[in-house]
């Protein structure tokens, strides 16, 4: 969600290699499968990767509040995968994406390497290079530059009933264990070896979702009638959808398979779930 739409749908394109494959304005369906009246006729883009694969959209809300980076609940950042994390980073300088963190393995693996920026619109990034399997987890490997998005990380009050929704979605069993964030150390103000209580889900296509426990973190902003602030939402699809939770709504456009239906659920922190039949 932004209120500087040309400047952040530009930044992506100029900087992270993205491609817009579709614009338009927000349907009346949509702004109501979101609970949104106030957007109706706001613009939205939708980006895709060299390869053609769409997975960013972005919309624009002409009040939208910038977020605090990583210090509310809900979604907090997008985990996306890339090449060479660290040419990319270095790409990055000057750019409206602001590195919080330098470039680094990940405690749990030195195959792993990401380097966390603050985007154009408050959000924030975790731009990770896979260079080989890392077991448990089934992760995938780069194909372009800037691929795409593989792990939404949710923060939370109660890892475990968080949790308990994510896998009772998926019908999949989560894995819970405690490890250093150190970006969350850094603005929070903890010591930058502090441990939290963190989970994730093995999905399809090699993708995750992270859940982080985080106590101090706040309430997400949103009006009654507008969408969260920041990563307002996340698109998950399903062969099943959920029958009686939330009405049923026909979509269409680059972010859905053809003759789609969607629904949109809120999880136990505030964010939103879109659903979407495959």
């Amino acid at each position: 969600m932004t209120k500087d739409f040309d400047f952040v749908v530009s930044a992506y394109v100029e900087f992270l290699h993205l491609t817009v494959v579709e614009e338009g304005t927000l349907s009346t369906d949509f702004v109501e499968m979101v609970a949104a009246p106030d957007l109706i006729d706001h613009r939205f883009a939708v980006l895709a990767n060299t390869k053609g694969h769409a997975w960013l959209r972005i919309i624009e809300d002409t009040h939208a509040q910038r977020p605090s980076p990583l210090k509310s609940t809900g979604w907090i950042a997008l985990e996306v995968l890339v090449e060479d994390v660290d040419t990319l980073a270095r790409s990055l300088e000057g750019s409206p994406f602001k590195q919080l963190r330098p470039v680094a393995n990940l405690e749990m693996s030195d195959l792993i390497r990401a380097v966390q920026i603050e985007g154009p619109a408050g959000e924030v990034l975790y731009l990770t290079q896979i260079k080989a399997e890392v077991p448990p987890f089934k992760l995938p490997l780069a194909t372009c530059a800037v691929d795409h998005l593989f792990i939404p990380i949710l923060a939370s009050h109660d890892r475990q009933k968080t949790l308990e929704i994510y896998e009772d979605l998926s019908q999949t069993n989560g894995m819970s264990f405690d490890t250093k964030i150190t970006v969350i150390n850094q603005i929070y103000g903890y010591d930058l070896d502090q441990q939290h209580p963190v989970a994730v889900i093995q999905l399809a296509g090699n993708t995750l979702v992270e859940i982080d426990e985080i106590p101090s973190a706040e309430p997400p902003k949103r009006s009654q009638r507008r969408m969260p602030a920041g990563i307002a939402m996340i698109s998950f699809a399903q062969a099943k959808l959920p029958q009686g939770n939330a009405p049923l709504f026909d979509v269409s456009g680059a972010a859905y398979a053809p003759k789609s239906k969607a629904c949109v659920i809120s999880g136990a922190s505030g964010e939103l779930i879109e659903l979407v039949s495959v």
